[in-house]
């Protein structure tokens, strides 16, 4: 059973910061130096002040930035414990018009598989550095993303009907993206939402480092046990996986499309073709090259060239078997290869692909086909692990709605 509970939110006064949209910020695994500076330049309250903290010196100024703020009014907590929904309107890959629904609510800490469910694997910086931030700054800045099943469609029915209730904040973020907060404090809803996550069981969509630097940073303050979610339930439309496609670095050999006929059924295609070409939850993959674009549709040669130890329960998808049949025994990029960054990047656009490949900045450009929910949750339920960076929720859930105190 998962121990989902309403809070006690931190939340910007907009009397005192102003329009609400021009102070939130995208977490912090998305944005570089460069944009960080354009936000922070943007308001004297933009939450990448506080969000974007690493060292021990920025992470104590974040800390006390964040108590000014509340002793300036920039910042109040609400006196009730509640429940936030919070509705996210954003135009998607395909150029339509989406919405999608979240409730904001502390949830009980436990480890994997004890009622929150993990399908991908971390890496040790990223963690370090925001268990720290947690831990000194004393609340959870950065919501983690999250979902349920919710095959009822209980959870939804409720989101649906709490639309009626008056909108606490609405604003544009630097992204063009728009929000809307609610507060939903009603014993008889925030008693339905307790039951409906209860009854159900979490799986993580984004935020497994956070999670982890949770879990690493209790101690004896209550609200340390708890760690900042928003659940979308899994029957909303616009809760969507995009892709996270590769490029390599590294210099290809002579003979790759000859390699990799030895794996694959090839053909081939035009850069423009290619995503088409990948529905989600397939196996297939794209490849482009100075030289051309070609599809690699997977095989039972394919299949057989997988190591055995690879968990069945996400062998067949396309990140496993570029790294499993491609990268390391064609490429020679290994597990440690990727852990250090310079032989792979990953990137979330696939013109950005093209250009990189084009301008030679990589030497090949991966292109993959998007998981599916019932990938991550077969993956989780299996009590395995995705590749890194199989997965990519979009968009991300922003930081600055709302916070959640530790103490």
């Amino acid at each position: 059973m998962v121990q989902v509970r309403p809070f006690r939110g931190l939340r910007y006064n907009t009397d005192v910061v102003g329009e609400w949209g021009r102070v939130l910020g995208p977490p912090y695994d998305i944005v570089d130096a460069e944009q960080t500076a354009a936000l922070r330049d943007a308001s004297r309250y933009q939450i990448s002040h506080i969000e974007m903290a690493a060292g021990d010196a920025e992470i104590a100024d974040a800390a006390t930035l964040l108590q000014e703020w509340r002793a300036a009014g920039a910042i109040i907590q609400d006196d009730t414990a509640s429940y936030y929904l919070h509705e996210h309107e954003f135009v998607d890959g395909a150029g339509r018009d989406q919405v999608r629904r979240a409730i904001f609510c502390a949830v009980e800490l436990t480890p994997w598989g004890d009622g929150v469910m993990a399908h991908e694997r971390t890496m040790p910086g990223p963690k370090a550095t925001r268990t720290a931030l947690r831990s000194v700054v004393g609340a959870d800045i950065s919501p983690l993303m999250a979902f349920v099943p919710d095959a009822s469609g209980r959870l939804a029915g409720i989101m649906e009907e709490a639309l009626a209730l008056p909108t606490l904040h609405s604003g544009v973020d630097p992204t063009g993206d728009r929000h809307t907060l609610r507060v939903i404090n009603d014993e008889a809803v925030v008693s339905a939402i307790t039951k409906a996550c209860a009854d159900d069981t979490i799986y993580m969509a984004d935020g497994h480092h956070r999670y982890e630097s949770a879990l690493a940073s209790i101690d004896e303050r209550s609200g340390s046990r708890q760690v900042l979610m928003g659940v979308a339930s899994a029957q909303d439309p616009a809760l969507t996986i995009g892709s996270n496609h590769r490029v390599s670095h590294w210099p290809v050999p002579d003979d790759l499309l000859a390699r990799l006929a030895e794996r694959f059924e090839l053909s081939e295609s035009t850069a423009e073709q290619l995503p088409a070409s990948l529905p989600p939850g397939s196996s297939s993959i794209g490849l482009v090259t100075r030289s051309g674009a070609w599809l690699l549709a997977a095989t039972e040669r394919t299949r057989d060239a997988m190591p055995e130890d690879v968990p069945a329960a996400w062998r067949g998808l396309a990140p496993a078997l570029l790294q499993f049949v491609i990268l390391d025994p064609v490429l020679g990029i290994d597990a440690d290869a990727l852990a250090g960054g310079e032989a792979v990047s990953y990137v979330h656009h696939f013109d950005d692909v093209l250009s990189m490949v084009a301008s030679g900045e990589a030497s090949a450009g991966w292109a993959l086909p998007a998981a599916t929910l019932q990938d991550v949750i077969e993956t989780a339920d299996a009590g395995s692990f995705m590749p890194q960076k199989s997965t990519y929720f979009i968009p991300k859930l922003p930081t600055g709605l709302v916070l959640h105190p530790l103490d």
